[in-house]
């Protein structure tokens, strides 16, 4: 009789565990995958649960992305469906779609993608601007942007300068090539660390070796599991394989580092780098409509997306704004003679002398044109919409379904860029009499930082740190490529050198 019992109860545990797949992942799939169909979207094949994730997988590994999706664009058109594991996603590369999907007449029928907070909650939690939605996103996004004023941003050009000094020194010091990736990351990390928690990152033992792992090791394995559908399922995602020691690790050593500064402020054990408050001054002042503060989980959470996003973005566009400096000698010579026009005799930049820095601006957006951060940006329809009213081939699209924009592919379309596998900065030089920026052939057809109500709220600090950096270090150094290098972008969440990317490193003279 007891033996009854347990065959009936594991029987009924799987099968109501095998509906609950079904129904979540294999019957919402099918239903997406039927109803674009129909309206002659094209599609890679439809295979339950995994979809094309091993290839996709395959191609991440050998650095071979961006040209899976020239492959499916080349194969499909501008519009394609395609799965990454049980997950539908949407792509689309045409300016006018884009607009019906994150403008903002329409931006309310999306939302952040729910696995995509399944797979960052370890790292960043879910109460930031990243991956929280509706309401929470709305009052959060008001209660911050004022953190993101000019006046703040002003300054804290003190603690972008210092810390870049800081780094150069240490770049003239070695004799021998440089992985400027590292360098890079671990210079971004120290701007957007210090900026956030003030002296509590400078003093405390060990501080950036626990901010390095947490964001990069971690993030690492994330990566990994998220590839092998691990954080898909609850119950597999919690057994201690595939590398979840070292998300435990990591985010358990992190969680602890930003809960004893966040306990320090409150207690005047710590101040602000900046002329004024810093980030988690800010937050911890910020107040809604309501009059009602940020919860600590909600300030621990804002202040881990800002150092998360905040170096690794920026880290990245300085990675490859220095390759093309290094390919690119009139472009670098170019660089130079600005600086050293408004920069005379090694002056540190200030925050007036950024703004008259129009080559550097100008070099900065080309490279965000060719390079951009995050090369696909992902939003989930949650009220069925038609887009493309304008075009001659509207189209609904189903609740549920997760649409990929293309940033990479976009930024590249010579309908929209002359010459656009070009590296030509002048194409964003200032009007030398309105000193107005050229006007796009499109809204939007240049993203780098998204766009509509969920863009990169952090955009203009990323833009003055990225000034910053680039011209202290085009006034002082002198950068030489190590020949016999593979140069090929690795995609993550962002878009960076795979194997990185090698310099030796002069005093320039």
């Amino acid at each position: 009789m007891i033996l009854k019992l347990l065959l009936y109860a594991s029987f009924s545990f799987i099968f109501l565990s095998f509906l609950s797949v079904y129904w979540k992942f294999i019957r919402s799939s099918k239903r997406i995958y039927d109803t674009l169909q129909s309206q002659g979207i094209p599609s890679e094949p439809f295979v339950p649960i995994v979809g094309q994730l091993s290839e996709l997988r395959r191609r991440r590994e050998h650095g071979q992305l961006l040209e899976y999706h020239q492959e499916l664009t080349k194969k499909h058109g501008l519009i394609y469906l395609f799965w990454l594991g049980p997950y539908s996603r949407l792509v689309i590369q045409e300016p006018d779609l884009i607009a019906d999907v994150v403008g903002r007449t329409s931006a309310q029928n999306y939302m952040k993608p729910v696995d995509l907070g399944l797979r960052l909650k370890p790292i960043i939690g879910i109460h930031n601007l990243f991956v929280s939605n509706g309401t929470e996103h709305e009052r959060a996004r008001k209660m911050l942007n004022p953190a993101f004023h000019f006046t703040n941003l002003r300054s804290m050009v003190s603690i972008m300068t210092y810390q870049t000094q800081k780094s150069i020194d240490t770049l003239l010091e070695s004799s021998s090539a440089i992985n400027l990736a590292i360098e890079f990351n671990n210079l971004t990390l120290s701007i957007i660390a210090s900026s956030a928690f003030g002296k509590s990152f400078e003093t405390m033992t060990n501080a950036r070796e626990i901010v390095v792992h947490g964001f990069t090791e971690v993030l690492s394995a994330i990566s990994y599991r998220a590839s092998r559908m691990i954080t898909f399922f609850p119950i597999v995602s919690q057994l201690p394989f595939w590398k979840k020691n070292i998300v435990d690790k990591g985010t358990r050593d992190v969680n602890n580092f930003v809960d004893q500064i966040i306990t320090d402020r409150r207690q005047d054990r710590s101040e602000s780098l900046c002329a004024s408050a810093d980030l988690l001054d800010l937050l911890l002042s910020a107040v809604d409509t309501q009059g009602q503060p940020f919860t600590d989980q909600e300030i621990k959470d804002q202040a881990l997306t800002f150092v998360f996003a905040g170096h690794e973005t920026t880290s990245n566009l300085m990675i490859w704004v220095i390759y093309e400096l290094m390919t690119n000698p009139s472009v670098y010579r170019a660089c130079q003679d600005e600086v050293d026009r408004i920069l005379p005799d090694g002056m540190i930049p200030t925050y007036e002398h950024l703004n008259e820095l129009h080559t550097i601006e100008a070099v900065l957006q080309e490279t965000l044109r060719l390079y951009p951060p995050a090369p696909f940006f992902i939003r989930q329809c949650i009220k069925e919409q038609t887009i493309g009213a304008t075009t001659d081939h509207p189209f609904r699209i189903p609740e549920g379904t997760i649409v990929l924009t293309n940033v990479y592919a976009v930024h590249r379309r010579s309908e929209y860029w002359s010459r656009p596998n070009e590296f030509d900065y002048t194409r964003w030089l200032r009007d030398p009499v309105t000193n107005l920026k050229p006007k796009l052939a499109h809204p939007f057809c240049y993203l780098p930082f998204a766009a509509g109500p969920r863009n990169c709220i952090g955009q203009n600090f990323a833009s003055l740190e990225a000034k910053v950096i680039l011209a202290m270090l085009v006034q002082q150094c002198h950068f030489q490529l190590e020949p016999g290098q593979k140069i090929v972008p690795e995609i993550r969440l962002t878009m960076r050198p795979k194997y990185g990317l090698l310099a030796k490193i002069t005093r320039r003279r």
